[in-house]
């Protein structure tokens, strides 16, 4: 899929971008440099995207009072440590589409998110079981 939507890219890119280098560029032109500029931004945000459905992991480990949350997806690393008395609420929330199944927790006022597309039973499960392991840690 990251490489059909690469070509995409490549195809709307080679497009939109001939006009800029057969003429100098003038205000007639300044659209194409808009369509570019929006082209690009969606590539950016669907290799992200794509990136993180192809190999992201999250691993989420709460011990001595801490809790640390890894999400991992190729070279894109983020680390989170939040101390367990600072978590104020954990709660799985299954739409009912099912396609943004996940938990969330609240601490030091800030909401995040945890697993994406999960199945339900595994939001509620992990839900479940990350609220037990707080409460045990306090």
């Amino acid at each position: 899929m990251l490489v059909f939507f690469t070509c995409g890219f490549a195809w709307f890119f080679v497009l939109f971008a001939r006009p800029l280098f057969v003429t100098p560029l003038s205000r007639g032109s300044l659209y194409v440099v808009l369509c570019l500029a929006f082209i690009i931004l969606w590539y950016v945000f669907g290799v992200r995207l794509a990136l993180w459905r192809s190999f992201g992991v999250e691993e989420l480990v709460v011990e001595k009072g801490v809790m640390r949350w890894t999400r991992r997806a190729l070279f894109w690393v983020r680390h989170v440590e939040v101390l367990t008395k600072d978590i104020t609420d954990v709660r799985a929330v299954t739409p009912w589409h099912a396609l943004s199944n996940r938990v969330e927790f609240r601490a030091l006022g800030k909401q995040r998110t945890i697993g994406d597309m999960l199945l339900r039973d595994e939001a509620i499960e992990l839900s479940e079981k990350l609220r037990q392991a707080v409460q045990a840690s306090e």
